[in-house]
C-alpha cells in the first residue's frame, strides 16, 4: 500500500477519533441529566429513576387503595423502578448509538495505520472511552429530599 493512501487513511481515522472526543462530552452531559419516570397499578405509583440508575423519587396516589391492595404495593414500585431503568437503558443506547457507529468504522478502516506508533494505545484509549460510558454507574446523588418516604399525591 503506497505512503499516500496510509495517509489517507490515517486522515480519515484520525478525523472520526476527533469527532468521537468532540461529541464524548456532549454525550456524557446529556446522559448524567436523565431521569426517566415509569407507572405501575394502573398510574397510581410512579417512581423516578436518575442517570445513575437510582430510584430519586416515589410518588403513590390517594387512590391506589381504591383498586390495589397495600401489600402489592412493594411489588408496584419495584415493578416502575424496573421500567423506568429499562426506559433509561433505551436513552443510554440511543445517545451512545452515534459513538457506536463511528468506533465500528475507525476499525473498520484502521487496519494499515494500526501499526503506526502510538496510534494502536491511541485507539484503545477512545475504546476505553466508549466502554465507560456504556458502564453502569454506581454512584448516587442525594436529591435534597430529607423524606425517605414515598410522596403521597391527593
Amino acid at each position: 500500500m503506497s505512503n499516500e493512501s496510509i495517509r489517507s487513511e490515517f486522515g480519515q481515522v484520525l478525523a472520526l477519533v476527533q469527532e468521537q472526543m468532540r461529541d464524548l462530552s456532549n454525550i456524557q452531559q446529556q446522559r448524567s441529566t436523565l431521569a426517566v419516570k415509569a407507572t405501575a397499578a394502573d398510574g397510581t405509583v410512579e417512581v423516578t429513576v436518575n442517570a445513575q440508575r437510582t430510584v430519586t423519587k416515589t410518588v403513590i396516589d390517594e387512590s391506589y387503595l381504591d383498586d390495589h391492595e397495600i401489600t402489592e404495593l412493594g411489588a408496584h414500585i419495584t415493578s416502575a423502578a424496573q421500567a423506568a431503568v429499562r426506559q433509561l437503558d433505551q436513552r443510554s443506547e440511543a445517545l451512545l448509538a452515534p459513538m457506536n457507529e463511528r468506533r465500528k468504522a475507525v476499525s473498520e478502516i484502521s487496519g494499515n495505520v494500526i501499526g503506526l506508533p502510538g496510534f494502536r494505545e491511541a485507539l484503545a484509549e477512545v475504546s476505553a472511552m466508549g466502554d465507560s460510558m456504556r458502564a453502569q454507574p454506581n454512584t448516587t446523588e442525594d436529591n435534597g429530599d430529607d423524606s425517605s418516604f414515598p410522596t403521597i399525591r391527593s
